[in-house]
């Protein structure tokens, strides 16, 4: 009877847990949507983080120390702003640029800029993507404790390479 109450004991805190940590398993191929025009795909084995998404704004999904965001937001500028803008952004936050500025292009259609950066506790990579079309510009940010990095960048560009993008937001 003892053991019963265990069992059940540890096992509605793991469920509780699960549910009050404000991850959702996202199923493999699940296309998660980020505003109107703007989706992407997480790799396999990663989880929406409900409490870092804002429906129709920015979507973010994690993986052990590792978190990926996809923003998306209005905007009237050219790509050359909003990349000294978040440049600006960093810099404010104490993060430190590194490497120079890389143009990036997907086969889904995104273009634009990414850097690289790290801060205290943490290492990422930015991509920014300007669509004129939809006047909208996409944030794309993968971050990862020190060191941990190279392991997560084949992930976070297999979730780069799925967004898509339509005109017309």
């Amino acid at each position: 009877m003892v053991l019963l109450f265990m069992f059940l004991y540890v096992g509605f805190w793991l469920i509780w847990d699960s549910h009050a940590s404000g991850r959702e398993e996202v199923r493999p191929g699940t296309t998660i949507p980020v505003s109107k025009s703007v989706s992407f795909v997480p790799a396999g084995g990663w989880s929406l983080e409900r409490e870092a998404t804002t429906p129709g704004q920015r979507a973010a999904v994690t993986s052990g120390s590792n978190a990926f965001t996809v923003s998306a937001a209005p905007w009237m500028g050219t790509l050359d702003e909003q990349v000294s803008r978040e440049k600006k952004l960093l810099q404010a936050g104490k993060a430190h640029l590194y490497g120079n500025d890389q143009s990036f292009h997907t086969a889904n259609g995104l273009t634009g800029v990414k850097l690289s950066y790290f801060a205290s506790g943490v290492e990422g990579i930015l991509w920014i993507a300007y669509n004129p079309e939809a006047k909208t510009v996409v944030t794309l940010i993968g971050q990862s404790a020190p060191g941990a990095l190279p392991a997560a960048a084949g992930q976070f560009q297999e979730m780069v390479d799925s967004v898509r993008t339509e005109a017309g937001e």
